[in-house]
């Protein structure tokens, strides 16, 4: 009975070690968390559904001017501010976090128990600011 070889450790593929707990890992620092007011015009101005923009001005309303949310609302206290089911507002959450309106502390943490951080993507402010002041021209031909 004859068994195949076995590979050696040069021939087996290389692998990344596996990342220690205690040690912090390397990427781009989180973005500072943004002014309520200009992120409430980027919000509208993009080009999320309305649903969406509509948890996201529910969620603003619980934050400071500086962006900071001291009483987090969590999705049931979205739930009960804007009348959208909590899959729907779970769903409007993950939308914010994946266009980089809104950061989640701790980052892999879930939506009902994580902090969630009002964050402004790059872009953004200036695409809300084209479309107030074309908004403005248009107000002031008519």
């Amino acid at each position: 009975m004859t068994t195949a070889a076995r590979p050696t450790p040069a021939l087996m593929p290389s692998r990344r070690p596996a990342a220690r707990p205690d040690t912090p890992t390397v990427g781009a620092p989180p973005r500072p968390s943004a002014r309520r007011e200009p992120w409430q015009q980027a919000i509208l101005a993009s080009s999320l559904p309305a649903n969406f923009r509509f948890v996201a001005v529910a969620l603003s309303t619980h934050a400071d001017g500086t962006g900071h949310i001291a009483q987090q609302p969590r999705v049931i206290g979205l739930v009960h501010n804007t009348g959208i089911n909590a899959r729907q507002v779970a769903v409007a959450l993950a939308a914010l976090r994946d266009r980089g309106f809104l950061r989640l502390s701790p980052p892999d943490g879930r939506y009902d128990t994580a902090d969630l951080i009002l964050t402004m993507p790059r872009g953004a402010a200036a695409r809300a600011r084209r479309a107030q002041t074309a908004t403005a021209r248009s107000s002031a031909d008519a």
